[in-house]
């Protein structure tokens, strides 16, 4: 037992918290929040129902997957413990982790796992390969989930562990039950940071609390693999679409990261000492300029191919790169440096009255106005939509450049009615296979992506694909697929290029990789 004495002289040490001083409350307060200001703000909170980077970055602090990929991208474990599959392939069974729990306090099950992998792959492009190739995805227990396959499906790993939007992230079986039509809105996972409803203001601010009940895995992080530590205790994404207002933020220590700047201002920022600026992601974005194919003019393939005839990626590059050595003109649909990298099918050369050639070959109507649908607070896509302005003004067009937020931009894309051409960028590993690669998805309406180009050959090809036992087949596949969705004109590269992010220099251990991952980082 205490003496009195002793517990007299212990009171001031255990008031102490209580007795700071409000700025210095305050201080403590911040330096455990990390700011952060995302390109921008996503309003979609459910990581199954766009392919928005944003939505996506939001969802890796919030949700968990079954594996993860690593930098050599390799399948590893992440809430799966481990694995096993049947001597043909056509069995595989992934047995949970102890201490998963989502953050309304229930325990992760093979159930959870089962509902949302169909959910999944309702809305990806290549979960619903994996879909459509399975017969049963189900839980034979609590810690335990099954997929069976009635085809071969050679990429059940690399579905499961693929990084980019969608990610086939885990939620609780009666969200993952919702429509695959209808977003989720009660954003519950089971991974180092839980949504504060509370204190959610749409459009301004996403504020996520450290989950107390993680618990990480024991190895390294690296990508989106290993250990997920909530190094703090809360994360604040915070919109600020003025690019000058990031820049003063930062520079004054009000926010911690931006996750995407335009080049010009990178030197303001390299001259600070209390600034880092850094590409985080080697493999960067590419750059897309997407048809409409349901709606004239672009539902006829020789007005597609002759826009993409016209198209110089030189022109393109400058707008979202900045700095010549962040870009490279690419016109492979799969990206270059990637292993099935080719430009099989595309255009050679940019050649502007080759496509005025073609144009009055194909005798459409010029004065019919073409609607580029126009995220003007999305810097890095809104740089694409004015140079493909100038474009089709130069081509003879009429041209209706309609502007607009993001998050409506995303609404308005959706519906095959009102638009004809919209652009965006998608992180190059997103696009590195025919299954991944939404883009080059070729079923049509409803169901495919937008734009809805429809082509039983790519649809037959990537199933094909899909089922290849070896990598020679994969990549001869893979050509013959780029080659026939160029061909039909399925969209445009753009080009390819990386963007830097900058942070205050106190932090440490800032994750690299495809996405913006915002786990084991440290103040001081």
């Amino acid at each position: 037992m205490m003496h009195r004495r002793s517990l007299l002289a212990a009171a001031p040490l255990l008031a102490a918290p209580a007795l700071l001083s409000g700025p210095a409350r305050a201080q403590a307060a911040r330096a455990a929040t990390l700011r952060v200001v995302p390109e921008t703000l996503t309003n979609i909170l459910d990581p199954h129902f766009t392919t928005s980077f944003t939505t996506r970055d939001f969802s890796y602090l919030v949700y968990d997957t079954l594996l993860a990929v690593n930098d050599r991208w390799e399948p590893t474990p992440q809430m799966a413990e481990r694995w096993e599959t049947s001597a043909d392939g056509m069995e595989w069974r992934f047995f949970l982790r102890d201490g998963l729990v989502f953050h309304d306090g229930t325990p992760v099950t093979g159930e959870d796992c089962a509902a949302s992998l169909r959910r999944w792959g309702a809305r990806d492009a290549l979960g619903g390969v994996m879909l459509r190739a399975s017969e049963a995805i189900d839980a034979p227990d609590a810690k335990t989930l099954r997929i069976e396959l009635k085809e071969p499906f050679g990429l059940v790993l690399q579905a499961l562990a693929k990084p980019g939007a969608m990610v086939p992230m885990i939620m609780p079986k009666r969200l993952a039950e919702t429509p695959p039509s209808r977003p989720v809105t009660e954003p519950i996972g089971s991974g180092p940071y839980r949504f504060v409803a509370a204190e959610y203001r749409p459009g301004d601010r996403i504020v996520l609390a450290r989950h107390e009940g993680y618990r990480p895995r024991g190895e390294a992080s690296i990508w989106a693999s290993g250990g997920k530590h909530a190094t703090f205790e809360r994360v604040e994404l915070i919109a600020m679409p003025d690019v000058s207002s990031q820049v003063s933020a930062l520079t004054t220590g009000e926010v911690d990261y931006l996750e995407r700047l335009p080049a010009d201002v990178l030197p303001v920022l390299e001259r600070n000492r209390a600034v880092k600026v850094q590409v985080v992601s080697p493999f960067g974005y590419q750059g897309i300029l997407r048809f409409n194919h349901l709606l004239p003019p672009f539902d006829d393939v020789r007005v597609r191919r002759a826009v993409m005839t016209a198209v110089d990626q030189a022109d393109y590059l400058p707008g979202v790169a900045g700095r010549p050595e962040y870009a490279r003109e690419c016109r492979s649909m799969l990206g270059c440096g990637t292993p099935y990298e080719t430009t099989a099918g595309m255009p050679g050369k940019a050649d502007l009255e080759d496509a005025k050639r073609m144009l009055r070959e194909a005798g459409i109507d010029l004065s019919r106005p073409v609607v580029i649908i126009h995220p003007a607070d999305a810097p890095g896509i809104a740089a694409l939509g004015l140079v493909t302005q100038d474009l089709l003004t130069k081509l003879g067009f009429r041209v209706d450049l309609q502007s607009m937020d993001l998050n409506t931009f995303f609404g308005r894309r959706a519906r095959p009615e009102g638009w004809n051409v919209f652009h965006t960028t998608a992180t190059v590993p997103d696009m590195q296979t025919p299954l991944q690669n939404s883009y080059m998805e070729g079923s049509g309406p409803p169901n495919g992506f937008a734009g809805w180009p429809k082509d039983a050959t790519v649809q037959a090809k990537r199933a094909a694909f899909a089922a290849a036992g070896t990598e020679a087949e994969r990549k001869a596949l893979a050509t013959e697929i780029h080659q026939q969705a160029a061909e039909r004109g399925f969209y445009m590269p753009l080009g390819q290029f990386v963007a830097a992010s900058a942070w205050r220099s106190e932090l440490r251990d800032v994750p690299q990789g495809p996405a913006m991952f915002l786990w084991n980082i440290k103040r001081g």
